[in-house]
C-alpha cells in the first residue's frame, strides 16, 4: 500500500465519491483546502506517482493539461464561476504531498483571491463530494 494519498484515491482504493472523473492515466478531486470566496477549488492528478512536473511524460503532461482546460470551462456551469486561475507548485517549501497536481480555482467577481490566502481552510467530506458532483455533471454537460 502506498503512503502517498493521491496515489490511493487515483488507484481507487480511497475516496471514490470524490473522484469527480478518472481516464487511465489522470483523475480529478475537489481540493480539501477550499477558499471560502472560491468554492470548488479542485486538482487534477496523474494516477501515476511523479513529483515533479519536469518529470511528467509529454503524453501525460499533454492529457493532464488536456484535462486541465475541461475543468477550467466546466467550473462556470458547476458552481457559476466567472473564470479560473489555472497553477501547480513545484517542489515548494511545506508541502505535504509530493505528487503532481494541477489547481483550478474557481474565480468570482471581488472575491478577493490572493496567495498564499490565510482563509484557506479543510473543507468536510460531504461539502467536498457536493463539489466533486457538480463539477462531474457539469463536465458530462459539456462532453
Amino acid at each position: 500500500m502506498s503512503d502517498c494519498a493521491f496515489c490511493r484515491i487515483g488507484s481507487g482504493e480511497i475516496d471514490e465519491e470524490l473522484v469527480v472523473c478518472r481516464s487511465e492515466d489522470v483523475f480529478v478531486v475537489p481540493a480539501l483546502k477550499q477558499r471560502q470566496r472560491n468554492p470548488g477549488h479542485a486538482l487534477v492528478l496523474p494516477v501515476a506517482h511523479v513529483t515533479g512536473l519536469h518529470d511528467v511524460p509529454a503524453d501525460l503532461l499533454h492529457e493532464l493539461f488536456e484535462v486541465t482546460a475541461r475543468v477550467t470551462s466546466a467550473v462556470k456551469g458547476a458552481y457559476g464561476a466567472a473564470g479560473s486561475t489555472v497553477l501547480q507548485n513545484n517542489h515548494i517549501p511545506g508541502q505535504a504531498l509530493h505528487h503532481v497536481h494541477v489547481h483550478v480555482v474557481p474565480r468570482f467577481e471581488e472575491d478577493g483571491f490572493r496567495m498564499p490566502d490565510p482563509e484557506l481552510r479543510q473543507a468536510p467530506w460531504d461539502v467536498r463530494r457536493a463539489r466533486a458532483a457538480a463539477l462531474r455533471k457539469a463536465l458530462q454537460e459539456k462532453a
